[in-house]
């Protein structure tokens, strides 16, 4: 049975009510998925049940090779996952384990013990089975789990990656506020500039740049008195000055190698990036190409033809490429996380990290 059916076959499971126990959970939510997996899970030094952390014990150990822990699985009730998290990195920190794993069989929570940050911040990324779709949980178990990918390291790549580009998402928010004063305490050129432009654009009339720095002079006000000044209902309008308009050259864009390129389209995004890269890796399409996560069950990313690229089911989708080099294709017909998937994919073929060496907006 295909991971695919499998999901979706627990997903009605999970609807009757939760499993009695957690045996139960092991039994028929999470063996099943591991052996979809390429888990044997006949083999006890594999798939190794209570595995020995004195003085406790894992519910599974992965190993790859034999009889070497790669993940950590943890397998909890309903309701008592959250307890279990500390316990988990113990054994997986001391153990040398990389990769740790925590589910009731509906929520799987993958960690990364050895990196920064609270057990929250080391966790990498939580699927829910019931909340994302099928296809997107398929996506995500095979690029952690999958029994190839660990045992050829690109999972735990895979895993790093991801980790990295959430603490620099969640670093980036932290500093919203703080670069938007600021600007707004420099009133900053470009930033008056960028109010008045799209003032003229919305209106047809461009402000006097003695009402932009009156309005900054408000803004700057109401946010240096944000704790201690006087309560929002008491501020005329019982409102906040409004921030400005987004600029009008936000959208699509990459960087590269400090770089900016402006794109018309998210699309755009993906070629750009692809072509740049392949500049600095000349055979970066052929290891994309031999790339796992360059094949899904109907598509595949990057191809010598065109046909290659959808399955034979699909005509009316044959014309929805574009050449990126000379005999490599790229299908388009895609959204944003496929876009996303790909561009991390040529990152990992090109060595390329994502967030570092490139930064992108679809």
């Amino acid at each position: 049975m295909s991971l695919l059916a499998i999901i979706q076959k627990i997903r009605e499971r999970l609807g009757r009510g939760p499993c009695p126990n957690e045996q139960a959970i092991t039994q028929t939510l999470v063996l099943p998925v591991l052996r979809a997996l390429n888990w044997d899970c006949d083999d006890p030094e594999i798939v190794w049940p209570e595995f020995s952390c004195a003085p406790r014990r894992v519910d599974l150990a992965l190993c790859d090779p034999r009889a070497q822990p790669a993940v950590f699985v943890e397998v909890k009730q309903p309701g008592s996952v959250d307890e279990a998290d500390r316990q988990l990195f113990e054994y997986a920190f001391h153990q040398g384990v990389p990769m740790a794993v925590l589910t009731d069989g509906q929520t799987w929570s993958f960690y990364l013990p050895a990196e920064q940050g609270s057990y929250e911040q080391r966790r990498f990324y939580k699927l829910d089975l019931l909340e994302r779709s099928p296809e997107e949980s398929v996506e995500k178990f095979v690029r952690y789990l999958d029994w190839q990918r660990i045992s050829a390291g690109v999972a735990f790549d895979n895993a790093r990656a991801d980790y990295k580009s959430r603490r620099g998402q969640a670093l980036a928010k932290q500093t919203i506020s703080i670069a938007w004063k600021e600007l707004v305490d420099a009133e900053d050129e470009t930033l008056t500039a960028l109010i008045s432009e799209s003032v003229e654009k919305r209106c047809g009339f461009k402000p006097l740049r003695d009402d932009v720095s009156d309005f900054l002079n408000a803004l700057r006000a109401a946010v240096g008195t944000r704790t201690e000044g006087p309560p929002i209902g008491d501020r005329p309008n019982g409102r906040l000055p409004q921030p400005p308009d987004p600029p009008t050259w936000a959208g699509s864009y990459y960087i590269y190698r400090d770089k900016r390129n402006s794109a018309r389209s998210a699309k755009e995004v993906v070629v750009g990036i692809l072509r740049s890269l392949a500049k600095d890796t000349p055979d970066l399409f052929d290891r994309c190409y031999r790339h796992p996560d360059n094949r899904q069950r109907r598509r595949t990313y990057i191809g010598h033809s065109p046909a290659e690229l959808y399955s034979e089911d699909r005509p009316d989708l044959f014309k929805q490429h574009v050449e990126i080099a000379h005999g490599w294709f790229l299908m388009t017909n895609f959204n944003n996380r496929v876009k996303e998937s790909i561009i991390q994919m040529a990152c990992d073929a090109a060595g390329v990290r994502v967030g570092q060496e490139l930064k992108y907006e679809l």
